[in-house]
């Protein structure tokens, strides 16, 4: 039995027994592993390992056992265990003439018995069958082992520095196993040189311990030509095989660094952030780690030298493969030698943090994160913008456009989404409606009496994307769109988005109707003579220009133009300066766009007066002359009648034009020279004036009285 367990796999006959074996079970990749594993396992004199049921073995392992020689020439099978019963067939193998076999592990995983030709499983120990038994005292174990290797650091310099300087961090599932290293780029001997656990036998480069759960194995790149390198770290006697990457660079001077340590965005949204250059050009930049399942690594060049690169992480594609990296700077800057650190992520980039590190050669220059958040679904909402301004930017659209479900023909009528986690994959109209990220938005026109509701195609409408507001405006010509109607906008993200969950997706939906444009004036049109304001109102988005002009062509010709803008609440006015107009003089008022006229009246009052259209009109007895200056601080009347040149004045306190309005009532004269005249002023909305209480009238009533009596006396 000793021979048994010491023979190798070079004899010439138990090699043709296997290959009979193979080609009788038609499974040849389960009893023989391909060469590059065959060479692998047998690499520095490996034995063939003993089979013990109960046992954990690896894939890609070798395993014998000996029956003896009163079962030379059988052919036993190895067999799956399911679910505590033997199961199918994994492979067969003929028993050499002493009773013993080798079979491959290489496509093995699981629970499997050695049975016999009566199909009876077989308890075997340290390599030897010691009896039949059940399926669950014979079974044994290949389990599939996990293998991770990786750098410390992805940039080295070549110099005698401590930057020359790393480590090799290997971890698997399995403690004390063998392993051996290759690379393309270095020989045997100068992996040898590099790593200083690892030796040259034969025609590997092995590593001279044996490998624990987690094990660092120190590196030194000092002399090593500069470049990247790929390392590859082989078990001896399995299948387990992963790859490192490492940088290798020349000492340089110059450094670059993070404009913001910190950025936040949200998945499914593109991060961009800066990075600044001084005195280089060049800089490589490393996102995420092997803690978080994801790590890119690139180099970012200041092609326009400008001393700053932006760098733009795409999170909706950014980790599916090495293919699509999803990485890219903006304008003529570029990134290169871009690479995937970590295996593929099956689905997107989870919220986490993400660490970045910036280097120039092998120094780390700086560090930052990337703080991915839960996307999210806000709320929509209606705006008009008029028709003449230019609405291709937020930036534009938040100059521009006023809230308002009421939309004038022809003016544009905006559709507000407030939602994060998009922008992406969302950058035309077409995005907007995608069974794969599980979008729809639509434009319904509502039905009438026997008009039935239809969809509105969006082929018309155009998308603003606010990534920075996490926003997105669907805009529309009302001008595709009918008058007189009522439209329901919608957008829906389903759980069939890869940032939704199950259940929680999310609809919105906004109202809004398309109506006549139109505009009016208020009436009637009576101006003063002097500054004139003319008033009205449309259902044309706030902020549009009216052009509005007032002309007379009779007696007393003018022409004015003026412009007015539509303020939020609909309304609009505009000022003239008709203070060289007559007053009783007759003109029109128009407005081009829309079309609308009407006429009015330069009403009286004095010039100067500031008295809006359709004010009340204010007029004096003949003979008489009135004079009215108003001020902030108060008023002040004087009044003048008669041919005595008596003079009345008046000062109403604190009193604006827009609180109290001055009628003259009633002006009574009396002929001869003796008779005074009679004013009365009422001021509505005022305190009284000083100087006309009760207590002045009754002086004054005395006076006159005396007067009468001195008169009589004289006659």
């Amino acid at each position: 039995m000793g021979e048994i367990m010491t023979r190798t796999r070079t004899s010439v006959l138990l090699t043709a027994l296997l290959v009979v074996s193979a080609a009788t079970a038609g499974l040849s990749g389960a009893v023989v592993s391909s060469s590059k594993t065959t060479n692998q396992a047998q690499d520095g004199g490996l034995a063939d390992v003993p089979v013990d049921s109960d046992e954990v073995f690896w894939q890609g392992q070798f395993l014998q056992f000996s029956a003896g020689e009163g079962n030379a020439s059988e052919v036993w099978s190895i067999r799956r265990v399911e679910d505590g019963e033997i199961g199918g067939l994994a492979t067969e193998v003929l028993l050499d003439g002493t009773g013993s076999a080798v079979f491959a592990t290489g496509n093995l995983d699981g629970q499997y018995v050695v049975v016999n030709e009566n199909d009876q499983p077989v308890v075997i120990e340290n390599g030897t069958v010691e009896s039949t038994g059940t399926v669950d005292e014979a079974s044994f174990e290949i389990a599939n082992q996990t293998l991770d290797a990786t750098f410390t650091d992805t940039v080295v310099r070549n110099d005698d520095s401590p930057n020359a300087r790393t480590d090799l961090r290997v971890q698997s599932n399995r403690a004390g196993y063998n392993v051996f290293l290759t690379s393309d780029e270095l020989s045997n001997s100068e992996l040898a040189e590099v790593f200083t656990a690892v030796e040259v036998r034969g025609d590997r480069a092995v590593v001279t311990r044996p490998i624990s759960g987690d094990e660092v194995l120190d590196a030194n790149f000092t002399g090593v030509e500069a470049g990247t390198y790929n390392f590859t770290v082989v078990t001896r006697d399995g299948t387990a095989t992963d790859d490192a990457t490492i940088t290798v660079s020349e000492p340089v001077e110059g450094s670059a660094s993070l404009e913001n340590a910190t950025v936040t965005e949200q998945r499914g949204d593109v991060v961009r952030f800066n990075v600044s250059f001084d005195e280089t050009d060049q800089a490589t930049v490393a996102i995420g780690s092997q803690q978080v399942g994801y790590r890119s690594q690139f180099t970012v060049n200041d092609a326009n030298g400008d001393g700053v690169a932006t760098v733009v992480l795409d999170t909706y594609r950014a980790g599916i493969s090495p293919d699509s990296p999803g990485i890219s700077a903006t304008g003529e800057d570029n990134v290169t030698n871009v690479r995937l650190d970590t295996d593929p992520i099956p689905g997107r980039l989870d919220a986490a943090t993400y660490p970045i590190e910036v280097f120039v050669g092998a120094t780390r220059t700086d560090v930052g994160s990337v703080l991915l958040n839960e996307r999210s679904t806000g709320g929509i909402q209606m705006w008009t913008a008029p028709d003449r301004e230019n609405v291709g930017s937020a930036a534009r659209l938040a100059e521009v456009a006023s809230q308002d479900s009421d939309i004038a023909y022809q003016d544009w009528a905006v559709v507000q989404v407030q939602a994060s986690g998009l922008y992406a994959y969302v950058q035309s109209v077409s995005d907007l409606n995608n069974n794969t990220t599980g979008l729809s938005m639509t434009l319904t026109r509502q039905g009438e009496l026997n008009v039935p509701s239809r969809e509105v195609s969006l082929d018309q409408a155009n998308l603003v994307v606010d990534e920075e507001g996490d926003q997105f405006f669907v805009v529309f010509d009302t001008n595709t769109l009918d008058r007189d109607t009522n439209y329901t906008a919608n957008f829906t993200i389903s759980d069939a988005n890869p940032y939704v969950e199950a259940g929680n997706g999310a609809s919105l939906t906004t109202n809004f109707s398309v109506v006549e444009r139109n505009v009016s004036f208020d009436r009637p049109i009576n101006v003063s003579a002097g500054e004139a304001t003319i008033s009205g109102t449309s259902t044309l988005a706030p902020g549009t220009e009216l052009n509005v002009e007032i002309a007379n062509t009779g007696r007393n010709p003018f022409l004015r133009r003026s412009t007015a803008t539509v303020q939020g609440d609909g309304t609009w006015e505009t000022s003239f300066d008709l203070s060289e107009v007559p007053e009783g003089t007759n003109f029109s008022v128009s407005i081009t766009d829309p079309a609308v006229s009407a006429t009015g009246t330069v009403a009286g009052g004095a010039a100067g007066g500031d008295q809006q259209a359709g004010g009340q009109e204010t007029t004096a007895a003949e003979g008489d002359q009135t004079t009215t200056a108003a001020g902030d601080a108060g008023g002040e009347t004087t009044t003048a009648a008669g041919e005595t040149g008596e003079e009345t004045t008046t000062a109403a306190e604190e009193t604006t034009m827009a609180e109290a309005t001055t009628t003259a009532e009633e002006t009574t004269e009396a002929a001869g020279d003796a008779t005074p005249t009679e004013t009365t002023t009422t001021i509505e909305a005022s305190a009284p004036a000083p100087g006309f209480g009760p207590i002045t009238l009754l002086a004054g009533f005395a006076v006159l009285l005396a007067a009468g009596a001195f008169v009589a006396r004289r006659r």
